[in-house]
């Protein structure tokens, strides 16, 4: 639950201040800044932005810093350096400093926006960012695995290079190879318990969403046996060090869409895209809700001009039970039962 929200210096927002109800509508033409502000809510969940590679963008033009607060106990600052490297980010809550990885579950939310559906039939870091963020919003553990992997990653693959160019021996590998394999099976066993949560509901949530009887299941896509890890890292060093590239592990894994046994990214039309991600999104917002007891913030971003009147009648029943933010161009996308009950904000 979030009931305020201070931007100071981002994107667009010098200064603006926002109170929000239960349901929450911000409309206005393209532009305006309604996004902007599901951004900020959405880094305060996740401590990244889902719409940029480089943090520099969320910060106002020709000012040092950006800063995002939440209900008086959460703040978020990011400093330009004059590097023009990723800004560093300072996290405050109750006015104390915390590391960033303490966001995750303070304030849990579900992003649903058009870019959303390029999870099907997008690149793999797509979906697994997908699994990760489900996961690592309600398991510190697990987030805390994806921070130790990313490191003991990157410098295995340093050392990988050294070995090329002569300045480093083969068996220098035996610390980062345990290290990689101990950490990356644990990840990947995390994700396959995850895809079996959703694949328990995820036929049924699908049939109700599109009217069909059809069948829909995730299937993991491993580069590795989990418990051969290992081994795959051992018989895979020369050809390795040739590339200076670690090719086998988690941050290589992927999962498959399949609509009755076939890959929907292939198959699949825009109308069958789009019931498969709001099934998804469906069943994260059950799996966050059991796992932390918990309702997450809903955040849609002018999602229901992507959907059918069917989809949206789905959707909305969901908006009635969880606090949710909205954005929108067009108010009649929207249901009027739903708008009747929202706090409607017009940004111009």
């Amino acid at each position: 639950m979030i009931k305020n929200l201070v931007l100071t210096n981002f994107r667009n927002h010098k200064s603006y201040s926002i109170d929000f109800a239960d349901i929450t509508i911000f409309i206005g033409k393209n532009g305006i800044g309604k996004t902007n502000i599901l951004e900020a809510v959405w880094m305060l969940a996740d401590g990244r932005s889902w719409r940029t590679k480089s943090d520099l963008e969320v910060i106002l033009w020709n000012e040092d810093f950006a800063k995002i607060s939440a209900d008086d106990k959460m703040e978020l600052v990011l400093q330009k350096n004059s590097e023009m490297k990723p800004p560093p980010k300072t996290l405050k809550i109750n006015g104390v400093k915390h590391r960033l990885i303490d966001l995750f579950g303070k304030m849990p939310a579900i992003l649903f926006s058009p870019e959303e559906i390029q999870m099907i039939s997008g690149a793999p870091n797509l979906r697994r960012r997908f699994l990760d963020i489900c996961l690592a919003q309600v398991d510190r553990k697990f987030a805390l695995a994806l921070l130790d992997y990313t490191r003991v990653l990157k410098g295995r693959n340093k050392l990988l290079s050294l070995i090329k160019h002569g300045k480093g021996k083969p068996d220098e590998l035996d610390f980062w190879d345990e290290k990689l394999a101990i950490i990356g099976t644990y990840i990947i066993k995390k994700r396959k318990v995850l895809i079996k949560f959703f694949n328990q509901n995820l036929s049924q949530t699908y049939q109700e969403i599109s009217g069909k009887s059809e069948e829909l299941k995730l299937t993991y896509k491993g580069t590795v046996e989990e418990d051969r890890f290992l081994e795959y890292l051992i018989a895979s060093r020369e050809n390795e060090i040739n590339q200076e590239l670690t090719t086998h592990g988690p941050h290589r894994d992927d999962f498959i869409i399949n609509l009755n046994s076939k890959s929907l990214a292939e198959t699949g039309s825009r109308g069958e895209f789009r019931s498969a991600v709001l099934s998804l999104k469906i069943l994260e917002l059950k799996y966050l809700q059991e796992q932390i007891d918990e309702k997450p913030i809903l955040l849609l971003d002018d999602i229901f001009s992507e959907l059918d009147s069917e989809r949206r009648v789905h959707l909305a029943k969901i908006v009635s039970n969880q606090q949710t933010i909205i954005t929108t161009t067009d108010l009649d996308h929207i249901d009027k039962k739903l708008r009747d009950k929202a706090k409607i904000v017009e940004l111009k």
